[in-house]
């Protein structure tokens, strides 16, 4: 834990200071928060271990798994020393069930799109690295 340091802030959020590269969560873990970005970045990490996106200051994310109460579809780790943000599950859901139906419909249609999009950024990846792979047996030979 000598990666992390947490304290809460005057809005009442409790706030995390995460060292560059430490783990925030994995991959299947089961979603407790959804964390905005005070300072620092934070790299989105596909199963395959295919950095697929970074998440930068004022930004949101694990909100998809807390919005669906799904495990993780990816992993995510401080880039830089970053300090995050904590929103509770059930205050981040509450939000959500209480906003106008409008931005409701808009927050779960950009959520299962963002929830697609990281899919096939992993599959082009791994096209990419399978490509890859084949260019150096092929120079190789």
């Amino acid at each position: 834990m000598g990666n992390i340091t947490k304290n809460i802030t005057n809005s009442g959020l409790e706030q995390i200071n995460y060292k560059k590269d430490s783990i925030i969560y994995k991959v299947n873990e089961k979603p407790k928060f959804a964390y905005y970005i005070y300072t620092g970045e934070v790299e989105i990490i596909s199963a395959s271990d295919y950095v697929i996106g970074s998440v930068k200051e004022g930004e949101l994310f694990g909100e998809i798994s807390s919005l669906f109460n799904k495990e993780h579809s990816v992993s995510a780790k401080a880039a830089k020393d970053s300090r995050l943000l904590i929103i509770e599950k059930e205050l981040f859901f509450s939000k959500v069930e209480n906003a106008d139906p409008i931005l409701k419909a808009i927050i779960r249609t950009l959520s299962l799109r963002l929830h697609d999009s990281n899919k096939k950024s992993e599959e082009i990846w791994r096209q990419l690295h399978l490509l890859s792979s084949i260019k150096k047996d092929i120079n190789k030979g």
